[in-house]
Parts: structure tokens; sequence; C-alpha cells
């Protein structure tokens, strides 16, 4: 069973590569640069998370936390060891390949547009934490949840015809429930686009809660 990490692992690496976009190409000032590489230990936790579990998370918890401590936060990107960050996302992805023989193909597809949907909500909450000026993100990251979330529920259908009506019938609840709380948090995700507003981080943190427990109920299917 690989349980969470299904979710986990691509979490980190979605979030993990938007935040290297962000230092590395982000049209930003040294402070805010400094900002969002603080947010790395988030990161971190994440990982050693996943350590618990796969012993190969290991390689991108170690890579990211050498790139962490070794660069002062404000000289990311001018004199940071970028090939250290690259690689601890290479790494990440080497992770979330040696998952794939353990799952089925709508499993690999879910576990795949996890990295969008659930990687894109944590990279959200993490540069509204730094208080980022990059406004773009507050509008592409939830339009593309959207997107994956639809592409999701998709899956999820797929994933219940591929398992059989007898297998899937005593998680009906489950499974009804986790469309709920998508369908809520995708709302709530993108509530500062409908009600044109600024974004507020406690939003995207009730936003990150219903995602997660969505995920622990699509888990009962895996």
């Amino acid at each position: 069973m690989i349980g969470y990490l299904a979710f986990l692992i691509p979490a980190l690496l979605g979030a993990q590569c938007i935040l290297t976009l962000v230092l590395t190409k982000g049209e930003i000032c040294p402070g805010q640069r400094g900002r969002v590489h603080k947010m790395l230990p988030v990161l971190l936790v994440g990982w050693l998370l996943a350590a618990i579990s796969q012993v190969w998370a290991v390689l991108p918890l170690l890579s990211l936390l050498f790139f962490t401590v070794k660069v002062k936060t404000s000289k990311t990107r001018d004199s940071g060891p970028l090939i250290v960050l690259y690689g601890a996302n290479l790494l990440g992805l080497i992770c979330w390949i040696m998952l794939l023989p353990m799952m089925d193909m709508p499993e690999v597809l879910l576990s795949l547009v996890a990295m969008a949907l659930y990687g894109g909500l944590l990279a959200h909450v993490l540069l509204t934490f730094s208080r980022t000026r990059l406004q773009a993100f507050h509008r592409i990251l939830p339009f593309v949840g959207f997107i994956s979330a639809i592409v999701s529920v998709l899956l999820l259908v797929w994933k219940i015809i591929f398992m059989g009506e007898a297998a899937t019938a005593p998680y009906t609840v489950e499974i009804v429930i986790s469309l709920l709380c998508l369908v809520v948090a995708m709302l709530v995700w993108s509530g500062h686009i409908l009600l044109h507003k600024t974004v507020n981080k406690w939003q995207l943190l009730a936003a990150a809660a219903l995602l997660t427990f969505s995920a622990v109920m699509q888990l009962t299917l895996f």
C-alpha cells in the first residue's frame, strides 16, 4: 500500500517546481525572493513525512536541505547552487516514478494530476504567506487547479468503473464526501476571483484542508 504518498509526493514535487520557477525566473526583488526562500522548510517537513514510508524521499530531502541552508535568502538566484535545487526536483520526480509499479492506471493518472492540483494549491499557500507580488499566480494557480479538479473527477469515475460496482459499493459515502470536499475546495480556492477581492491566506488554508480531506477519502479506493 502506497497510502498517502500517492498525493503527498506529487504535491511536494509540484509546489517545489513552482517555487523553483519563482526563485530563478520571477521578476521579484531580493527581499521577496528571501521570503519565498524561507518557505522551503515547509517542503522539507513534507519530504520528511514522505521519507517515513519511502526511503528514496531522503534524497530530495537532503538536496533541498543543503540548498536551503547553503544559500543566503536574498541570494538564491545570484549565488545559490541552483544545480542542487534542480537536482532536488529531479530526485523528487524519481521518488514519484518509484511509486508507479504499485498503482493501477487510474491511480497513476490521479497521482499525476495531483502535481498540478495539490502542488498548485500548496505553492499558492506558500507564495501568499511569503507576500509575493507576482499577482498573476493568484489567477493562474486557481485556474490550473480548477482544470485539474475536473480531470480528477473523471479519473475517479474511471477508478470506480475499473474496480467494479461490487468492490466500490462499501465506499459510496467516502466517494460522495470526497467529491463534495473537492468541489467546495475549488470554490474556496477561487473565492477571491469570484468575489473580486484580494486573496486571503486563511481562505487558501481552508481550501487546502478541504482538498486534503478529499484526498484522504479517495485513498479508501487505493
